[in-house]
């Protein structure tokens, strides 16, 4: 027996709101076995083969937009084709997965990304701010609209267990940096903007925030990599994943780390704000209180 096939299973739907619930307030929901049927022996011995081309820090992705690949070695059309098949396929398997684990987020759940990680993390050689070692949240794309991003991941390794670490929820860390980091942003002075926007797209590869609360997980996501008492004292729970196990995080609401592993698969959703069980528990929402709240503090 394959020991690291996925099976199908669905919860009832007390267990599902329940899901949301803890997913919502920052917590990790792991799985010994995957849930959802996953790429067979064949498929993932192309999986293992694949190199990364130099484009991307750390992954091979498939695009469900355009169905583009981008990442991965230059390799022959037919190949590339069958990759294509098999990231799109396991796209397809976790999907109607998910619809039926949170059936809430059905129809407001569209998938962002789907990223194969053929590299160690351990000795991966990124700048500061490329590590995903370091403890950090995830920055919203310019595609998420205010939409959260909730995560599925698969350990495909055959034996070697893929370590994460995880920290302080989003709304911990709003209440101890927020203000540090300047919840109503930088400098505004008109001189300043066009400099610091060429300064984002050097640091995320081009990708620039596109509103004020995009522009904020930026500067919160640099700020805890670079902080090292955060790093170093920040309370942490470590989890190891091992061959065949899946997780799944909202990676906007709670600061992680991935420390070891290769073969991993990743799926990133954006999830609609209002098919969430806690809208007011996102951080785009959260954001907007604390905003308010430093607006009312500065008028009086």
């Amino acid at each position: 027996m394959d020991p690291i096939a996925g099976t199908l299973r669905l919860p009832t739907a007390a267990d599902a709101e329940s899901v949301a619930a803890r997913l919502e307030r920052g917590e990790l929901i792991s799985f010994a076995s995957c849930p959802f049927p996953l790429p067979d022996v064949d498929e993932r011995a192309l999986l293992f083969e694949q190199r990364l081309d130099g484009t991307e820090p750390g992954h091979i992705g498939l695009d469900p937009r355009s169905g583009r690949v981008h990442g991965s070695a230059p390799q022959t059309e037919a190949q590339a084709d069958r990759l294509r098949r098999v990231l799109g396929q396991a796209a397809d398997h976790m999907t109607r997965w998910l619809e039926g684990y949170l059936p809430a987020y059905a129809g407001g759940a569209e998938l962002d990304d789907v990223a194969f990680h053929p590299e160690e993390e351990a000795t991966r050689k990124l700048g500061t701010l490329d590590r995903n070692d370091l403890l950090h949240v995830d920055v919203p794309s310019e595609r998420s609209q205010g939409r959260r991003l909730l995560r599925v991941y698969v350990n495909l390794h055959p034996t070697d267990a893929r370590v994460w670490q995880t920290s302080l929820s989003f709304a911990e860390l709003l209440e101890r940096y927020g203000p540090d980091i300047g919840l109503m942003g930088p400098a505004a002075s008109r001189w300043w903007r066009p400099w610091r926007q060429r300064l984002l797209r050097l640091m995320h590869g081009g990708r620039v925030p596109s509103g004020p609360f995009e522009d904020f997980m930026a500067r919160l996501h640099d700020a805890l990599k670079l902080h090292d008492a955060f790093q170093e004292r920040a309370p942490k729970r470590c989890w190891q994943f091992k061959p065949g196990a899946a997780w799944v995080v909202f990676t906007d609401g709670a600061a992680h780390a991935e420390l070891r592993g290769r073969f991993v698969l990743e799926f990133a959703l954006h999830v609609a704000q209002h098919k969430l069980a806690h809208p007011e528990l996102s951080p785009w929402a959260q954001f907007e209180r604390a905003c308010g709240i430093a607006k009312q503090a500065h008028a009086a």
